[in-house]
């Protein structure tokens, strides 16, 4: 491979990390899947990751993904609410995708 094709593609990669919340309990495995399913139609996924509580186990309303384009990103931080309806969800599921907040120290 060319050095040419090795740096136009990294520079056009620009991931971009989101936090993102849910209104309703995560408590199975598919729900999740659906919920990084639905995040994945802006834009390729790099990762993704539900939190967990650390004592219970039990997956909490909130987790991270990074896009792996910007542009991508910002189209889910501009949409103020994402709906999925589906199977698994006993009503609606709202996701908010947000641009996570640096700390200062």
């Amino acid at each position: 491979m060319s050095k040419s094709i090795i740096s136009s593609t990294a520079s056009t990669i620009t991931p971009t990390r989101a936090f993102f919340r849910v209104n309703q309990e995560l408590s199975t495995l598919a729900q999740s899947r659906q919920v990084f399913k639905a995040l994945g139609e802006y834009g390729d996924l790099v990762e993704y990751k539900v939190l967990r509580c650390p004592e219970t186990f039990k997956m909490l309303r909130y987790g991270f993904v990074v896009f792996k384009h910007q542009q991508d990103a910002k189209k889910a931080f501009n949409d103020q609410f994402i709906k999925i309806t589906l199977d698994q969800f006993d009503q609606p599921c709202e996701i908010k995708v947000e641009a996570p907040t640096k700390r200062t120290s």
